[in-house]
């Protein structure tokens, strides 16, 4: 199973990014691509944020994932864990939604991570694969 990182999603959706491609090809040539529903909120942020995409094209595309990744939603046991375990990995600050990321990805026994961040998961992860594309 592969993890994909919010990096990816948009990377993947957005015909305009710079790495639509690579991205796009990561999507679909992971193994079982999964990810969480809070890697949803942060594609949408990203689009209608940093890339000015309009919010009814942001959620079309935002939610289209879903026919192509699994998407499960985190338990509050993976924040719990992932708080607790900040200390210990060096997580501070905004480094805690990676560290959600990589808890779940263990929770849910993922092989790999796929991301276009490899500096933010080496910590939070250094018991899963991390690749980028």
């Amino acid at each position: 199973m592969t993890f994909l990182d919010t990096g990816i999603l948009v990377g993947a959706l957005l015909k305009s990014h710079p790495e639509h491609e690579v991205c796009l090809a990561a999507l679909e040539d992971s193994s079982r691509p999964f990810t969480n529903a809070h890697a949803l909120a942060e594609a949408f942020a990203t689009l209608t944020g940093f890339f000015k995409v309009p919010t009814d094209a942001a959620t079309e595309l935002t939610l289209s994932l879903r026919d192509s990744v699994s998407v499960e939603a985190l338990a509050l046991a993976d924040y719990e864990t992932a708080i607790r375990e900040a200390r210990s990995r060096g997580v501070m600050g905004g480094g805690i939604y990676d560290s959600l990321h990589a808890t779940f990805a263990r929770r849910k026994k993922a092989v790999r991570i796929v991301t276009r961040n490899q500096s933010h998961f080496q910590h939070v992860a250094p018991d899963i694969e991390i690749l980028t594309p």
